[in-house]
């Protein structure tokens, strides 16, 4: 009968035992898990540019034209025969310039029109800063006219379309894919995922596939002095056309170790 008793007090000693040890155990994990949901959390708002990486160009970059540099540039027709100006460039949603905005027609600004032209259709001539294309001044001032006033949501320019362009003409300006225009980004304000602000958006560099493949971002000094120019990668980007800003994962240190971009041409 003793010995009946010794062994139930000892198996409610280890019972007790095991529970206080579960106990201690649940404790220290539910610390630990603790401990982990509170790191994660600081990592979410630490350090951003560890899991971004994104790749800052060098000082020599290889490309073919700036977009500031061909804005501007005559357009000419084969004989020579000055057509208009290149105005502005259309990006499409895939990152690619799909079309240059050319103004035509007018005397001294006076009743002139803006139209587009597939961008792989201009030759662009680097050297003497013109492009040529193979349309005549009458084929240019028949074209339909582009407003970006009627730009709004995917419905591109249904509203108040001109009557004259062709459904199935490639210049028919309701078949624009259009994303943003470029100098709707120039001077753009580039910040950080925070809101702060990193510098601004001076231009953008184009390859001969029509691919826009780095923006050049201005940043650093005060007053215009002490300032740099960084290569970013254009699909680094994110637009938000509503505020106006442009949003580039990187720290303001990450900046200010790049490279300084130098432009080639």
């Amino acid at each position: 009968m003793i010995y009946s008793k010794f062994l139930l007090n000892l198996t409610s000693v280890i019972g007790l035992s095991f529970l206080l040890t579960c106990v201690s155990v649940y404790a220290d994990d539910k610390r630990d898990l603790e401990k982990a949901g509170n790191s994660a959390k600081n990592d979410t708002t630490r350090t951003y540019d560890e899991a971004a990486h994104v790749k800052l160009g060098p000082t020599n970059l290889a490309y073919d034209i700036n977009a500031q540099k061909l804005i501007d540039m005559n357009v000419v027709g084969q004989n020579g025969n000055t057509l208009g100006e290149i105005q502005d460039l259309v990006l499409s949603h895939n990152k690619t310039i799909s079309y240059a905005i050319v103004s035509v027609g007018g005397i001294l600004g006076v009743g002139e029109k803006l139209v587009t032209i597939p961008f792989h259709d201009l030759n662009i001539n680097k050297t003497e800063e013109k492009v040529t294309l193979n349309l005549t001044e009458k084929q240019l001032e028949e074209l339909p006219e582009f407003k970006f006033e009627y730009i709004g949501d995917r419905n591109y320019q249904t509203n108040d379309r001109p009557t004259t362009s062709s459904a199935d003409s490639k210049y028919n300006v309701a078949n624009t894919d259009y994303d943003i225009n470029a100098k709707k980004l120039f001077g753009m304000n580039v910040v950080d995922p925070s809101g702060k602000k990193l510098g601004e958006l001076k231009d953008l560099l184009l390859s001969k596939s029509e691919k826009v493949i780095h923006a050049i971002v201005s940043t650093g000094g005060m007053l215009g002095m002490g300032k740099k120019l960084i290569a970013v990668p254009f699909h680094s980007l994110q637009v938000n056309k509503t505020d106006e800003k442009i949003i580039l994962n990187v720290t303001e240190k990450q900046l200010e170790q790049a490279a300084d971009f130098k432009f080639s041409n």
